[in-house]
């Protein structure tokens, strides 16, 4: 099932279940506290594994939400970059380098 136009992924789970959603993003808060890594690392982190897979949706709505906290583009970029040869492919890669693009307005 697509996730309907202007809603994140997160959005479209509230609003079939909103107690998914709360449950959801309370685990990856949880999560995000368990170590010593800050915020934006982990989310460097996510984003690696968001264009290894393909998710595009979710790749770019962490994306936002990094350029909207201050994260510049580059490092946007670099976290794609560092999964190449390790777990993803040059059309990821490419993929992932396009996205970053979309989201930056580049």
């Amino acid at each position: 099932m697509a996730t309907p136009a202007g809603l994140t992924p997160v959005e479209y789970l509230k609003h079939l279940s909103a107690d998914t959603a709360e449950a959801f993003q309370a685990l990856r808060k949880a999560v995000l506290a368990a170590g010593p890594l800050d915020a934006h690392t982990c989310e460097l982190i996510a984003l690696g594994a968001l264009v290894t897979t393909g998710n595009e949706a979710s790749f770019k709505t962490h994306a936002r939400r990094l350029l909207k906290e201050g994260v510049s583009a580059e490092a946007l970029r670099h976290a794609v970059l560092v999964t190449f040869g390790a777990t993803t492919t040059f059309s990821q890669i490419s993929d992932g380098l396009h996205w970053v693009e979309d989201v930056a307005g580049k």
